[in-house]
C-alpha cells in the first residue's frame, strides 16, 4: 500500500458489541500538506451506546488549513461526552459541537490571511442517524448499491445554478464559471455563515452505509466508481476507494479522506 495512505485510527476504546462497523482512510494526494482530518468517538446517551463520526477538510491554499481541520475534529472528540450529558436532543449535541469548534478555531483566525475548514458530523443513535454540514464535504447514504447525497454543498456554484434556473444568466455561464467551487461557509471564521442540520433523523436499515468524504474523493471518483469499490468490510472499502483515487495519478490531486459507517 502507498505509504501516504493512512487507515483508521481508534480514538476511543470501542465497546465489545456495536450496531455499526466503521472504516476510514486518507491520502495526501499531490499536496505538500495533509489538510483533512477525521475521527470517531463512542459514548453513552440515554443508556445506549452512540457514535460520533466527524470529518473536516481545511481550505486549500489558505492559511492554516491543516490546523483548522485538526482543531475542529479534536474539539468534537474532546467535547462529545460533555455534549451528550448536557443535551437531550442529538441535533443540539451537533450544534453545540459545531459552535465549540468554531470558537476554538477562531483563536487562530487572522482576518488578513483568513482560513477555515469544512465540517461533516454524524451522530448515530440506535437505528437513527443525525448529521450537520458546513462547506462542501459530503455525506451520502448508500443502500442496495444506490447512493443518495444527503447534504447541500455551500459553494457559489449553487448560487449560479439558481440564477441560471431563474433566467438571469445562461446555464453555460454558470457551468463554466471559475467561481463555482468557492466556499460560501466554513468553520473558523468569526461566524459560520451557512450551516445545514437534518430536521428529522434518518432511520438506517441493516447493511446501510453512511459515507463521509472530502472533495478529494468525490471530485476524483464517480458515485458508481465508489460503490464498485465497496467490499463486505467498511475498512477494506475505505482503503480500496482511496487506493483507487491514488491510481488515477492526477497531477493536482487534492487531499482525500473517507469515513464509512455501516449499520449492522
Amino acid at each position: 500500500m502507498d505509504k501516504n495512505i493512512q487507515g483508521a485510527t481508534v480514538l476511543a476504546k470501542e465497546p465489545i458489541r456495536l450496531p455499526w462497523t466503521v472504516g476510514s482512510c486518507q491520502h495526501i494526494g499531490s499536496r505538500k500538506e495533509q489538510q483533512d482530518s477525521f475521527g470517531k468517538k463512542y459514548g453513552i446517551f440515554r443508556d445506549k451506546t452512540v457514535l460520533l463520526a466527524v470529518l473536516a477538510d481545511g481550505m486549500g491554499g489558505m492559511k492554516d488549513g491543516a490546523e483548522f481541520s485538526r482543531i475542529t475534529v479534536q474539539t468534537h472528540l474532546d467535547q462529545f461526552e460533555s455534549a451528550i450529558n448536557k443535551y437531550e436532543n442529538p441535533k443540539d449535541v451537533l450544534l453545540f459541537l459545531a459552535h465549540e469548534s468554531n470558537c476554538a478555531a477562531n483563536k487562530i483566525y487572522n482576518p488578513d490571511k483568513p482560513g477555515g475548514t469544512t465540517l461533516i458530523s454524524a451522530f448515530f443513535y440506535d437505528n437513527y442517524m443525525y448529521f450537520l454540514s458546513v462547506g462542501d464535504s459530503r455525506i451520502n447514504l448508500v443502500r442496495n448499491n444506490k447512493t443518495l447525497q444527503l447534504n447541500r454543498e455551500h459553494v457559489f456554484g449553487a448560487v449560479l445554478d439558481e440564477r441560471a434556473w431563474m433566467g438571469f444568466i445562461p446555464q453555460e455561464d454558470a457551468d463554466g464559471s471559475i467561481l463555482r467551487d468557492r466556499l460560501l461557509s466554513s468553520v473558523g471564521e468569526p461566524k459560520i455563515r451557512r450551516l445545514d442540520i437534518i430536521r428529522n433523523p434518518i432511520e438506517l436499515l441493516p447493511g446501510d452505509r453512511i459515507v463521509l468524504m472530502s472533495d478529494g474523493i468525490y471530485r476524483t471518483l464517480s458515485d458508481e466508481e465508489i460503490i464498485s469499490d465497496f467490499t463486505p468490510s467498511p475498512q477494506e472499502s475505505a482503503e480500496t476507494i482511496v487506493a483507487h483515487v491514488v491510481s488515477k495519478a492526477n497531477k493536482d490531486q487534492d487531499n482525500n479522506s473517507i469515513l464509512i459507517v455501516e449499520k449492522v
